[in-house]
């Protein structure tokens, strides 16, 4: 009985850290910044009129890569072959385009039909 014990507590803990490590990395913080970027973009498509909006994390370890029908999240390393890749769908007539290389903070600007990610601009 206590051998079944002990092996139910190694269990556990062998399950504990596991999660605790998947749910503190990176690939974790790269799907919800592109599911955050995602949203915003959807959001800023039904905004009547032209929009402003700063992503409100630190994001300086990733690299943002927006195409018109989705949004990609690498790490800063040229080697990362796992981007956090979500697709979305614009209206007819809208367009979404933009890179950003380690820099924070990132903005979305909507002018007209266009959707762009850039590094947001400099407050005084």
């Amino acid at each position: 009985m206590i051998f079944e014990i002990i092996v139910v507590c190694i269990g556990i803990y062998i399950t504990i850290s596991i999660a605790h490590a998947y749910g503190s990395s990176l690939l974790t913080a790269k799907i919800n910044s592109a599911e955050d970027i995602k949203m915003m973009i959807n959001t800023l498509a039904a905004v009547p009129g032209d929009a402003l909006v700063e992503y409100p994390k630190n994001v300086t370890e990733f690299s943002f890569i927006l195409t018109p029908n989705s949004v990609s999240v690498f790490e800063n390393e040229q080697t990362d072959q796992s981007p956090a890749v979500r697709a979305f769908f614009l209206p007819q007539g809208y367009t979404a385009e933009g890179s950003v290389i380690r820099i924070s903070p990132i903005c979305l600007e909507k002018k007209s039909k266009r959707i762009i990610l850039e590094a947001c601009p400099q407050q005084e």
